[in-house]
């Protein structure tokens, strides 16, 4: 809605801590609570004209909709592109979603132009995330979600064996590997860490340890951690922010 230029009344709580690409925007936002457990009083107080809802809040349409007319987007499945297309039909501003996206293209192809002096075009990234859903947990991503920046917005190259092991599909959380699996799959010339801190003794294991000291990308320096609250953010404002960080980073 915010990249559609229309602020809302009010909001779910992750929505309004979780995204620092919009946290400069977010004056005057009401928090209305948790996504699955509404703050219906506090939504009837804001006398919203109209409330979009995911699949997830079905259960809760009947209450909302006696609150203002109710849409469900549905979210499952699409791409963060598609996300922002669905609700700006849904509050009438498909053309101003039509020109940020190309606004957004444009964005790219300046990046890789400025990024074409820096980065050899016969160059591999990978994208290693540490820790996250559960214990010594330890992933790779193509181009969605995290990589979405790297391998569309930007057309770097994958690793041969990421790409092959991604176009067997069904990795929207990423590819699970052992820290053994690390030569193998992170042996990039680059790579983009995401290092989660609920689990520090396996961010030591990693970091300490021979593998991950013998990849390319550690060894010649070209390891760029990034902000996880950004980058494992997957809507159209973070991806912006993040082409950025990628050409800031790059560009050192």
């Amino acid at each position: 809605m915010l990249a559609a230029g229309i602020k809302p009344a009010g909001a779910a709580s992750h929505l309004l801590n979780n995204y620092v690409s919009i946290k400069d925007q977010l004056e005057g936002i009401e928090d209305i609570g948790v996504s699955n457990k509404l703050n219906l009083e506090k939504a009837l107080e804001l006398q919203p004209d109209l409330i979009i809802a995911a699949e997830w809040n079905e259960d809760q349409l009947e209450q909302l909709s006696k609150i203002a007319p109710t849409v469900v987007v549905q979210w499952e499945g699409a791409d963060a592109f598609q996300h922002f297309k669905s609700v700006a039909d849904v509050i009438g501003r498909s053309e101003q979603a039509e020109e940020w996206i190309q606004a957004f293209n444009q964005k790219s192809e300046e990046a890789r132009t400025k990024l074409s002096s820096s980065v050899s075009p016969d160059e591999t990234f990978g994208v290693v995330v540490i820790g996250g859903f559960e214990k010594g947990q330890l992933r790779v991503y193509g181009n969605a979600n995290v990589g979405y920046t790297l391998y569309d917005a930007l057309k770097f190259n994958m690793t041969d064996t990421v790409k092959e092991e991604w176009a067997k599909g069904d990795h929207e959380l990423g590819i699970n590997i052992s820290l053994e699996k690390l030569p193998e799959y992170a042996s990039a010339d680059r790579l983009f860490v995401v290092r989660f801190d609920n689990d520090p003794d396996f961010l030591k294991e990693v970091d300490d340890s021979q593998l991950w000291h013998s990849l390319p990308a550690v060894k010649n320096n070209k390891v760029y951690v990034v902000d996880e609250s950004l980058w494992f953010s997957y809507d159209v404002m973070s991806l912006s922010a993040q082409l950025d960080d990628a050409v800031q980073l790059l560009t050192k």
